[in-house]
């Protein structure tokens, strides 16, 4: 992993929302999610390192949030789960109904794996609404 500063995380969960937002005005759900996943990510490792650490840059992280687990993350920082007992961010595949994991959802947007219409929606809505919780802390 690259080490980066808390400013540079949040400069580039700025730059990351911004892009998957047009991308999503576009009608480019796989582009807006995976652009969108990696601003939650910038976003909660910022706060993390800012608020719980205490720390400047993420070679502080440990080795545990030192992933793309947003739902790890999210519980770092004691965020609610958008959704309590379902994962939003855990999406069906289209063509045979198999799950893909929060964790691995960036992996499938980015090699073009597709979702069923209505997962992925609700992991967007849940994504945007990550970004914004990490968003308070800036």
């Amino acid at each position: 992993m690259v080490d980066v500063g808390v400013g540079e995380l949040r400069r580039s969960r700025a730059r990351l929302e911004k892009q998957g937002l047009a991308a999503e005005q576009t009608g480019d759900g796989a582009s807006s999610g995976l652009l969108l996943f990696y601003a939650a990510e910038c976003g909660l490792k910022a706060e993390i390192l800012r608020w719980i650490l205490q720390r400047e840059d993420t070679s502080a992280l440990p080795s545990d949030l030192r992933s793309h687990d947003l739902r790890r993350l999210a519980k770092a920082l004691n965020l609610q789960d958008p959704v309590p007992g379902h994962d939003p961010l855990r999406c069906r595949r289209h063509k045979d109904s198999s799950w893909i994991e929060s964790h691995q959802l960036h992996e499938a947007w980015r090699y073009g794996a597709e979702l069923r219409a209505a997962d992925q929606k609700a992991a967007l809505e849940a994504l945007k609404s990550l970004v914004k919780n990490a968003r308070k802390g800036s």
